[in-house]
């Protein structure tokens, strides 16, 4: 071995230059020891850190990154008719979920997966993607592909894991068990469930504009909408631990639970309701209309058994439908009455003594009104007619002769009282108040206002003033629902309120005087074994801008006379001012009658004599 060379120094000592020699192999070994004593000395440190001083924070961390959080939803309530046929009712459905991410690692770390798992996560999208298809019936090379879709490009182009992919919607409970019970059994990571109730209208159409619809999970339409907070209850909240093997059992959970919806029961008749609605649409078909409406009301308890509509749809699949026709007609479209507002005129001049059914009135072929002149439907020249004819003949020169009687103000009292110009609150989005004049109003709108013009009503309005009078003079709120249901036990509707419009004599009268227009168009409205008291209307619809577009055909009874129990109301809205009530609703109107009264109970009679009052003094 070589040597550095050597120099001296001053004083003539040797000095060795070059590379020198610094510690000996026992020196090494001590700084060797002294590092490793540093190193453990720093993880000591930290470890007291994470175990004494952070330990709390440090056990939160970790504990949050193996808890999940999750809602439990409440189950929404069902809606049922008065006979308890389901008209809508919740199905527990699923939303079938993957996470790509965990599936293309079997569940676990990426660098704790041996040669097996990385096998198995390399065939597993392919072989989960196979069973969900059987389950679900979605095509298996789609569902690979969402199974394989590992990482995606955010908004600014970088690549992130793909941790949420959904498979299939609404899926029945039953069948995610078995699919379930499938990937469990084949040891398959990363498809999950999601809470996604469907709601299902099993009778389709009938009542669909009653009971509405549901949009993203909430009532958009109808008693879905506007009874939300009742139906959908309260949803509860679930936390527990899991892997990725699913919930861990025995770790923490709580559970605050869900309170489900309330159920409701509405006075409609499903049975009546469908035959209403079959009947309505077919007629409106027939005389070319563009829409109908058929009430069928409990004169006594203001319960309505029937509110068809046409056109309508069906609930299960709403967005196929216009949207004008996804409201209710019967609550929504304010229109004029015309003449079947004369029942309600007739009825409040008897109460006030100012008239009876045989009372006299010297008429003119017209009657001057405003600026214009009035005039009947039926040709005549000067005749005296009877209260009773007034209301029979359907007289707009009599009505508003015979009402010039009553001070405005007066009459707009009664018309205020029987509902008019006031919304029912029954309980439907988008109802109209429709509208009656200020009681300082002119003559001529007073005279317009007898016979059915100058003010605006809806048809569940008008129907229940009418049965109003009929029902002794007492009007009842309109009613829909019968009562509400929760655990399991039911409770009944509050009454509606209720009072006294007109005296029973005044009642009576009108009620007679109704019979009689029956008894004038018997081929067309009599129903064999039972005494009903009719009124028809037309009336013209007011455009978009001034003057009359189309017109709305209507005919309104109530059966028995002798103590009135049902009222039907039907309308007919059509483009044109072809038609009459009598005409174009009346076979309506008759079919539906007769189904009503053996139906709930009215028992015919064989003693019936029609006995026809005078109308026009001879």
């Amino acid at each position: 071995m070589s040597r550095p060379p050597v120099t001296r120094t001053p004083g003539g000592r040797p000095r060795r230059t070059g590379r020198v020699r610094l510690a000996s192999s026992a020196f090494r070994l001590r700084i060797l020891v002294l590092a490793v004593a540093i190193m453990f000395s720093v993880l000591a440190v930290r470890a007291i850190q994470i175990q004494v001083v952070s330990a709390e924070a440090m056990a939160v961390q970790a504990a949050a990154s193996m808890t999940v959080a999750r809602d439990v939803p409440a189950q929404r309530g069902s809606i049922t008719g008065r006979d308890g046929q389901v008209l809508a009712l919740t199905e527990a459905t699923v939303n079938v979920v993957a996470d790509p991410s965990m599936i293309a690692t079997n569940g676990k770390e990426p660098e704790a997966m041996r040669a097996a798992d990385q096998a198995k996560a390399a065939v597993a999208p392919t072989e989960m993607a196979s069973i969900i298809a059987r389950h679900t019936g979605e095509d298996p090379g789609e569902l690979e592909a969402k199974l394989r879709r590992v990482v995606a490009a955010n908004a600014d182009g970088v690549e992130t894991p793909v941790r949420y992919v959904l498979l299939t919607k609404q899926l029945p409970a039953t069948t995610w068990v078995a699919l379930n019970a499938e990937l469990s059994a084949g040891r398959y990571v990363g498809v999950f469930r999601e809470s996604n109730p469907r709601r299902i209208y099993p009778m389709g159409t009938v009542a669909s504009n009653i009971v509405g619809g549901m949009s993203e999970g909430k009532g958009l339409l109808g008693i879905e909408a506007t009874r939300e907070s009742d139906l959908a209850g309260r949803p509860g909240r679930e936390t527990y631990e899991t892997s990725p093997y699913g919930k861990i059992p025995l770790g923490n959970q709580t559970l605050t639970p869900a309170v489900d919806g309330k159920d409701l029961q509405l006075t409609i008749d499903p049975d009546l309701q469908w035959m209403a609605e079959r009947r309505l649409a077919e007629r409106v078909d027939e005389v070319g209309g563009n829409w109908g409406v058929a009430v069928v009301m409990d004169i006594e308890t203001g319960e309505l058994l029937s509110l068809a509509n046409y056109p309508s749809f069906d609930s299960n699949d709403f967005g196929k439908a216009k949207t004008e026709n996804l409201g209710n007609r019967a609550i929504t479209a304010a229109y004029e009455p015309g003449s079947v507002q004369k029942v309600l005129t007739m009825a409040s001049l008897l109460d006030a003594g100012l008239t009876t059914p045989d009372t006299t009135y010297a008429i003119g072929e017209t009657v001057q009104v405003g600026d214009h002149h009035v005039s009947d439907a039926w040709r005549h020249g000067a005749v005296d007619v009877t209260t009773r004819g007034i209301l029979v003949k359907s007289s707009n020169v009599g009505a508003i002769t015979a009402a010039r009687a009553m001070k405005p103000a007066v009459l707009r009292d009664y018309l205020r009282s029987f509902g008019l110009g006031t919304k029912t609150n029954l309980g439907l989005p988008g109802e109209a108040a429709g509208s009656v004049p200020a009681a300082d109003m002119p003559s001529y709108q007073a005279d317009s206002m007898a016979y059915g013009y100058g003010l605006s009503t809806t048809a569940v309005q008008m129907a229940a003033a009418v049965a109003a009078v009929a029902n002794g003079g007492v009007y009842t709120e309109p009613t829909l629902i019968k009562a509400v249901g929760e655990n399991g036990t039911w409770t009944p509707s509050v009454p509606p309120e209720s009072h006294r419009v007109i005296s029973e004599e005044a009642s009576r009268q009108t009620v007679e005087m109704m019979e009689q227009r029956t008894m004038d168009s018997s081929k067309q409205l009599s129903i064999a074994g039972y005494r009903t008291g009719t009124k028809t209307g037309t009336a013209r619809i007011s455009g978009n801008g001034s003057g009359y577009q189309g017109q709305v055909a209507s005919i309104i009874g109530v059966a028995p006379v002798e103590d009135p129990q049902v009222l039907v109301y039907v309308l007919i809205g059509r483009p044109d001012t072809m038609g009459a009530g009598l005409g174009m609703a009346g076979p309506v109107y008759r079919d539906l009658m007769s189904l009503a009264l053996p139906r709930y109970g009215v028992q015919p009679r064989n003693d019936i004599v029609d006995t026809k009052l005078p109308l026009v003094k001879e």
